[in-house]
């Protein structure tokens, strides 16, 4: 009898050392910290954090520091933190311009400039120079023919500036076929179709925002366009966008036509092919003989959209999920829990360039695919009052190890969802997506009841518009979570 209340009066010790160790570092999760490191990436320093220039990799850097500072182990290349790769980038030396052209009856043109950045933002990876010309409306930009779609079909744009909208007129990402789509979805593919046709430049309807998700190609000028001259353009026509993309989401067939609007663009840019990037790799090892080759990944984007004209922070798109990363990272590391699984954690580069530091990595896992768990994203996850967790509906136990760690410690409301049949997850561009359609299961950190001003690539993004108290509170969920997760041995995947 003796023996046996000894051992379960150890068993009973351990338990309350463990839940001690764990409640140690969960409450020193801080938001002052927290915002002094978001500061940090918002600083002057690192200019945006554009992927390719050296503010970026000063700013991997500094985040490497920390992982080294906080025992975390490098998982990187050669044995550092870094998993490197090359990225030419583009520099707007200033705002440039945009204005409509209006043919008077004597022959003269009076011009109409819109305002930067209230009416358009210049295109970031924009050609140099200025184009002048007649606007065609091209709907989504997309040729897709073996969906019998093509916004180009019988319309001529060579020497012209097309007019594009975002996304395409397929609208349901839970719809398996939508995956059929999702190719169409890039910036990029929209810039090198109009290139393909010959266009001279290129609006995008893409809100007034900074934008370094387009590829370079020095024959054509690019501009994003807001409210003012699209209305503009439509003036007179008897129709608007809007009209036109409700019809073709309702009919799926392009609505192109010649505007008889003439636009100038002008774009002063350097391009810089000797940029670099990277991804930012940390590991906390499992010490199990076993469970230690599975890993849980959490990771988001490091980068930012630079300076288009004024500098644009990226305090919550995404300082928000790096902070939050690195919160949960730094108590993991300190906690003097062991983990039986190993937790890695992932900054990734080129996100706002076209998602290449996602898709670098599950080209180069560190553990294979057969080998994670899960990977986490966080994406803006820095304002509002509530959480919300998503995972792939294969998968959906997973979801439980942070319902039970907020509904124990923290105490917000929460959403969850399993809403995406199969391997594929959710939003095209994202980082994300990338693991999802690389058979990856996925799940995603975001937050509910958004209150704040919201400054989507655009300058104001800084520290002041995140909400710091609910960081902090998503760093204590997920540090809870994936504990619980590598250690949970009878978890199966």
């Amino acid at each position: 009898m003796l023996i046996l209340f000894l051992f379960a009066s150890r068993i009973i010790f351990s338990q309350d050392d463990a839940e001690l160790k764990l409640l140690k570092q969960f409450h020193a999760i801080q938001s002052e910290e927290m915002m002094s490191w978001l500061q940090k990436l918002c600083s002057p320093e690192f200019n945006g954090r554009l992927t390719g220039t050296p503010e970026f990799m000063a700013s991997a850097e500094w985040v490497a520091d920390k992982f080294k500072e906080w025992g975390i182990k490098p998982g990187g290349d050669n044995g550092d933190y870094f998993q490197n790769f090359d990225f030419p980038y583009t520099v707007l030396n200033n705002s440039g311009s945009l204005s409509l052209n209006l043919p008077q009856t004597d022959g003269s043109i009076i011009k109409k400039y819109y305002t930067y950045p209230n009416e358009y933002y210049p295109g970031m990876n924009s050609g140099n120079g200025e184009v002048t010309a007649e606007v065609v409306y091209v709907g989504y930009g997309v040729s897709a023919p073996e969906l019998n779609y093509d916004d180009y079909n019988g319309i001529d744009v060579k020497g012209k500036i097309v007019l594009v909208n975002r996304d395409v007129p397929y609208t349901d990402p839970r719809n398996p076929e939508y995956k059929k789509w999702v190719a169409y979805c890039y910036h990029q593919y929209k810039l090198e179709n109009a290139v393909k046709h010959g266009a001279a430049g290129f609006l995008y309807i893409d809100g007034i925002a900074a934008n370094p998700n387009i590829t370079y190609d020095p024959s054509i000028i690019v501009c994003g366009i807001g409210t003012e001259p699209l209305n503009d353009i439509f003036a007179g026509l008897k129709t608007t966008n809007k009209d036109l993309t409700d019809k073709m989401k309702k009919t799926m067939k392009p609505a192109s036509f010649k505007t008889g609007k003439n636009i100038s663009i002008k774009a002063s840019t350097t391009r810089h092919s000797e940029g670099k990037g990277c991804n930012v790799i940390g590991i906390i090892e499992g010490n199990d003989p076993v469970l230690k080759n599975e890993v849980i990944i959490i990771g988001g984007h490091l980068d930012a959209v630079g300076n288009a004209g004024k500098v644009v922070n990226g305090a919550l798109d995404n300082g928000s999920g790096i902070i939050d990363i690195m919160g949960a990272a730094k108590a993991m590391a300190q906690s003097g829990i062991s983990l039986k699984r190993s937790v890695m954690f992932i900054c990734f580069g080129g996100e706002e360039n076209g998602l290449l530091g996602s898709k670098l990595y599950v080209s180069k896992p560190v553990f294979s695919k057969e080998k994670t768990i899960t990977y986490i994203n966080l994406d803006m996850v820095g304002n509002g009052t509530g959480f919300s967790v998503n995972a792939g509906s294969t998968y959906k136990d997973l979801l439980n190890y942070f319902v039970q760690a907020n509904t124990k410690y923290v105490h917000r409301e929460m959403h969850t969802s399993a809403p995406v049949p199969g391997e594929y997850y959710g939003r095209p561009r994202s980082d994300g997506a990338v693991f999802g359609m690389a058979g990856f299961r996925t799940m995603e950190i975001g937050t509910t009841g958004w209150y704040k001003k919201v400054y989507y690539h655009l300058p104001g993004d800084d520290p002041d518009a995140v909400t710091i108290d609910i960081m902090e509170d998503v760093s204590k969920m997920v540090y809870v979570a994936l504990i619980n997760m590598a250690n949970d041995e009878a978890l199966k995947y």
